[in-house]
């Protein structure tokens, strides 16, 4: 299972996927498109972590809810 974190990072956004593996983007909706395109044709989730290291939102992923 795969897990994608997205955190606040000094005033932007930082998605997580693995060390080394950590773009930071200006706004939360470009970190979103950027790790569901990253969950291609995977099983697992993104979470949207906020400050306080508290899970705000879950969006979970599969191949079956994937379309061709």
């Amino acid at each position: 299972m795969t897990i994608i974190e997205i955190r606040a990072f000094r005033n932007a956004w930082q998605v997580y996927e693995s060390v080394g593996v950590q773009p930071v983007f200006l706004n939360q909706e470009d970190a979103i498109s950027y790790a569901e395109g990253r969950a291609c044709f995977r099983c697992g989730e993104i979470r949207i972590v906020d400050p306080g290291g508290a899970v705000k939102r879950i969006i979970p992923f599969n191949e079956a809810d994937r379309r061709l």
